[in-house]
């Protein structure tokens, strides 16, 4: 499969001819993919930045190649592919694009080539045997090797190992499958997050922070604002959960989060994990099959439960500024006396709780008493702001008259 000898203009030239051949090259550009590239500007054959080449970037091409040849060594091999299963399951142009952009870096880093761009690399498509299949080369245009001793150099060795051409294998199955199994799951993931975000929405109906029925979450809202509002010195302006660093503050939200997935949302928030989970295992199966310690995209769960976490934690603050800074009604106090006695007997219902204080017997007019002294002493305190200003007015009246 891989010929590490080519190292002749002759073989150069011969290479670039192959791939390019009008006869392999006809069906596959014309009646295949696009069907609207021009026969005399394009020729069969991609190279590193995704685009088809033309025959005087062919011819430039050769010359480097015959140049670097001098040096490097020159790897060629092939791709074959089950016909069915490839257009079955992923565009061929999709499939181009993805060799050239990301399975060929992936597999030169592989091998142990520092810099791509250091490397000179192509592919082309035939379609002139029983199976579609890709021809592929690269080259060093520089040292591009760490050795042993930290040197860089051109590598010397010209067979790869079975571990790198199976990583390669693997990489083409990776992007082939990501089409089939990972997009269809990103999707899903994406469709039960917007969802849950609807729950924190205030023009929705099913707005979960204004549960009125759940008198614990209510009395801690009503206690993050009291926080919030002592914390930013009456400010009214929007607060992102992220910039704060009282402590207090924060795991108070984070306990009302989590009491909410635990109670409200928990279907919700479960669908969440169960795609993210699958998603997970998805990278996890790939990254195995390819002996692969890091994979920087199994970082795509991490991201999407942090966004979830953040999304419902800024909602949560917001909330409770806004509840907390409106004006208290005499419902308000009706339920904070409930939550005073909730929190002492936690057996009783909201309805018992209520009933009692807001019926005839010797608890009501306890409760009725209370609120009465606390309406009067309000009163108590206007009456004499008012009489203060009176007393301001009149002051000011009498040292004009002199």
């Amino acid at each position: 499969m891989i010929d590490n000898k080519d190292r002749t203009v002759k073989k150069v030239n011969g290479m670039f001819n192959y791939y390019t051949d009008d006869k392999k090259r006809a069906m596959i550009m014309f009646d295949y993919v696009t069907g609207n590239l021009n026969k005399e500007q394009k020729m069969n054959l991609i190279l590193e930045n995704g685009e088809y080449a033309t025959s005087e970037e062919i011819e430039i091409r050769k010359k480097k190649f015959a140049r670097y040849i001098n040096n490097s060594n020159l790897w060629r091999g092939v791709i074959s592919f089950d016909n069915d299963y490839l257009t079955q399951n992923i565009d061929i142009g999709v499939l181009e694009q993805k060799l050239v952009k990301k399975v060929i870096p992936a597999f030169l880093n592989k091998c142990g080539f520092i810099d791509k761009n250091k490397m000179a690399y192509q592919i082309a498509l035939h379609t002139d045997t029983d199976n579609l299949h890709f021809h592929f080369s690269f080259i060093e245009k520089k040292p591009n090797t760490k050795l042993f001793d930290d040197r860089i150099s051109y590598r010397r060795k010209g067979k790869l190992s079975q571990r790198e051409l199976d990583f390669m294998k693997n990489e083409i199955v990776h992007v082939i499958e990501k089409e089939k199994v990972f997009t269809p799951l990103l999707t899903k993931t994406n469709e039960d997050i917007e969802d849950l975000k609807k729950h924190f929405n205030p023009k929705e109906k099913n707005y979960v922070l204004w549960n009125k029925e759940d008198l614990l979450m209510e009395s801690n809202i009503l206690e993050l604002g009291k926080l919030i509002y002592d914390e930013r010195d009456n400010k009214d302006s929007k607060i992102k959960f992220n910039s704060i660093t009282n402590d207090e503050i924060k795991n108070l939200t984070k306990s009302i989060k989590d009491n909410l997935f635990k109670k409200q949302l928990v279907n919700e928030y479960k669908a969440i994990h169960n795609s993210l989970d699958k998603i997970n295992q998805y990278f996890n199966d790939v990254k195995k099959s390819n002996n692969i310690k890091r994979m920087s995209e199994n970082k795509l769960v991490k991201t999407k439960l942090d966004y979830v976490d953040n999304y419902v934690l800024n909602a949560i603050v917001n909330h409770a500024n806004y509840k907390y800074r409106r004006k208290i009604s005499f419902e308000d106090l009706i339920r904070e006396k409930a939550m005073n006695q909730y929190k002492r007997n936690k057996s009783r219902t909201r309805f018992k709780i209520l009933q009692e204080f807001l019926t005839d017997g010797d608890s009501a007019f306890k409760s009725k008493l209370e609120m009465i002294r606390a309406m009067s002493s309000v009163s108590e305190e206007l009456e004499e702001a008012k009489n203060e200003f009176g007393k301001l007015f009149k002051n000011n009246t009498n040292d004009f008259e002199q």
